[in-house]
């Protein structure tokens, strides 16, 4: 037979940690929120639209697979 003191602790750890896990999923929820509500930042990562490609030369290579 299961102990009662077991199957407490065993229930109590279980909603400890269902509490601790919604919690943590609506903190993460909340800062999404929040950091998306303002204006977009400057800067970033962009291509200069004065830069062309250079043509390649090589016309010769063939992609083959094996």
């Amino acid at each position: 037979m299961i102990n009662m003191q077991i199957l407490g602790g065993v229930l109590t750890a279980l909603a400890t940690l269902v509490g601790v896990s919604i919690a943590l999923a609506l903190a993460l929820w909340a800062s999404a929120s929040v950091r998306h509500s303002g204006q977009t930042p400057n800067g970033g990562i962009r291509r200069d639209p004065s830069w062309q490609p250079q043509p390649d030369n090589d016309h010769d290579r063939e992609l083959v697979l094996v």
